[in-house]
């Protein structure tokens, strides 16, 4: 099979060189565009500041920044894009490329609330890509959740037949969580800040997206009463969240625990490149997960990253509590859409 040419936008930041990473020797995508602000065109790959701890791979080193310019994308025969962009940016290019006939997947959140795109979190809703179709532009947009949003999600699909009713949850979040340059280092060292402008009304709106129904009149929210505290603090990588549960029925720790050890990436996605054979992880290790010993669950290789580890946990009637932790520049980021563009593959998604 021949590789699907795709760019990369936002090439220039964090997201961006975790896209670059994750694809320059990817089985099914070939980066054939690098795009950032109009100040780069023409300069090379390998000049701009390394993010990623691996650099800038030599094989995409000596490529040159293309215009952000839907039509210059196009005529390079690209078929999809994976966005690094911020929000405010991507509400125009997004579309613009998908008006081009390119599949987007964007890490921005954009339009993670518009009906007809679905937040995309495979091993949990992958049949949200019967949304698709509703969408009007020949390419088709495809987000991934907030990183705080798709470790909380994934530590509570095990937990999805319990019934679950509200959640209060209090996240911990890497200062990489807001990109390069990023936060100050005065306002961070030796501090933490309790507050993200917006995070937590995407962990309230997106869990229940993620989690909701599709009828005839499209996708139902899951109903869940969501309360969230998000807090900045001087970790590099690793979003923890401390997460309390409440069920709709009593249930024992037996039962928990057998939800957790029985959940597998299901058989749609499963095999996938960006895979994890097991995405959510329980320990009961005392102390555990930890940033500095957990961010690279997941098998060695290609899903290195791309599991949550679940910890703490406690049982008490109608209440779970436990604490997951998620790396939120591969699962939470970039490895997110990258398996979100590997299952839209094995859907059919580029043969139309």
């Amino acid at each position: 099979m021949d590789k699907i040419r795709v760019a990369v936008l936002g090439a220039t930041g964090m997201v961006g060189q975790y896209f670059l990473h994750l694809l320059h020797d990817h089985p099914f995508f070939q980066v054939a565009a690098v795009c950032a602000s109009d100040a780069r065109i023409g300069q090379l790959l390998g000049q701009v500041r390394p993010l990623h701890p691996a650099g800038i791979a030599p094989e995409l080193a000596e490529m040159r920044f293309t215009s952000m310019d839907a039509d210059a994308i196009a005529a390079l025969e690209v078929q999809a894009a994976f966005s690094g962009l911020p929000a405010e940016i991507a509400r125009t290019i997004e579309p613009a490329l998908a008006g081009c006939g390119i599949h987007i997947f964007s890490n921005a959140s954009a339009f993670r609330m518009d009906p007809a795109v679905p937040i995309l979190i495979p091993e949990i809703n992958h049949h949200h890509l019967a949304l698709l179709p509703r969408q009007q532009h020949k390419g088709r947009i495809v987000t991934n959740a907030n990183c705080t949003s798709t470790g909380l999600a994934l530590s509570l699909a095990p937990l999805r037949k319990l019934s679950i009713r509200r959640l209060i949850v209090a996240s911990y979040q890497a200062v990489s969580g807001a990109g390069y340059p990023g936060v100050p280092a005065l306002d961070i060292s030796g501090n933490l800040i309790p507050w993200i402008e917006g995070e937590e009304g995407k962990v309230r709106q997106e869990c229940n997206k993620i989690f909701g129904c599709i009828g005839a009149g499209g996708l139902e929210p899951a109903g869940w009463e969501v309360h969230a505290h998000c807090v900045r603090v001087p970790t590099l990588v690793g979003h923890l969240v401390s997460t309390h549960i409440e069920l709709n029925r009593e249930v024992t720790a037996a039962e928990v625990e057998e939800c957790y050890s029985s959940f597998q990436t299901p058989v749609e996605v499963a095999g996938l490149p960006s895979a994890p054979v097991r995405p959510v992880l329980l320990t009961h290790e005392a102390g555990r997960p930890q940033p500095a010993r957990d961010i690279e669950a997941g098998e060695p290789g290609r899903t290195s990253g791309m599991a949550v580890v679940v910890g703490r946990l406690e049982v008490s009637g109608s209440v779970i509590r436990q604490v997951n932790l998620a790396n939120n520049l591969v699962r939470g980021a970039a490895g997110g859409s990258v398996l979100n563009a590997e299952l839209a593959l094995r859907a059919g998604l580029f043969s139309h």
